[in-house]
């Protein structure tokens, strides 16, 4: 008798260990967040080529360009710590005659890219002015930046998140339900700032030197909520 007992029990314990629990009503919501702000720095990228028949005096007229700029740089208040040189290259081109023969000659091309950070953006256009009559002959890149990113982004994410939980009462509230706590959440992949009224350099309205406008950017975060259902 007593060893059947045991099995009666081993059976109705299993059985009552399998009984299936109530399942967690969720609701699952993407948030968007866009902050929109003005450029605080802008960051450019100059050239300076030269060329000539003699590798050493084309390096030399290079170096006396690429100082010029530098100095005209320091002079419309961009920062020694701001400024620096980002590439030096020295390439030779064989020459040839009309008919296409090698004349036995060789030019010689020398290229000095200057990279610096602007922190008052509003003064670009004289900076490249004054940069081109030092000596660059290219601009090579401009772009528009703030120096503290993590400012708008932190902006953004709230909105974001507010605009998530909004979409989540909205959506309960129809279902007859009400939101409990938050289950889950993460952040979407990090956007690049958008540029919006911002056009190309060589358009919109300067400053009374080389034509540029900075225009707005736009930092965007994007959260994904899951919320418990009462």
């Amino acid at each position: 008798v007593l060893p059947l007992l045991l099995l009666v029990g081993l059976v109705l314990g299993a059985c009552a260990g399998t009984g299936t629990q109530p399942q967690q009503r969720t609701i699952y919501v993407t948030g968007m967040g866009t902050v929109h702000v003005e450029p605080d720095i802008a960051i450019v990228s100059l050239g300076v080529q030269t060329l000539g028949p003699d590798v050493g005096l084309a390096v030399q007229e290079n170096n006396q360009n690429a100082r010029a700029v530098m100095e005209a740089l320091l002079e419309l208040g961009v920062a020694t710590e701001d400024m620096r040189t980002t590439n030096f290259y020295v390439s030779s081109q064989p020459q040839f005659d009309p008919m296409g023969m090698p004349t036995g000659e060789t030019s010689y091309t020398v290229d000095n890219t200057i990279f610096f950070t602007l922190r008052a953006p509003d003064k670009l256009g004289a900076v490249l002015q004054a940069a081109l009559r030092a000596g660059s002959n290219s601009v090579q890149s401009v772009n528009y930046s703030v120096a503290d990113p993590s400012v708008p982004m932190d902006d953004a994410r709230d909105i974001a998140v507010t605009d998530a939980q909004r979409q989540a009462e909205q959506l309960a509230s129809a279902a007859g339900a009400r939101l409990g706590k938050v289950l889950f959440l993460s952040e979407g992949g990090y956007a690049a700032p958008m540029y919006f009224e911002a056009p190309a350099y060589g358009k919109g309205g300067g400053g009374g030197g080389v034509p540029v406008e900075s225009g707005t950017l736009a930092y965007q975060a994007q959260v994904t909520l899951t919320y418990a259902l009462k």
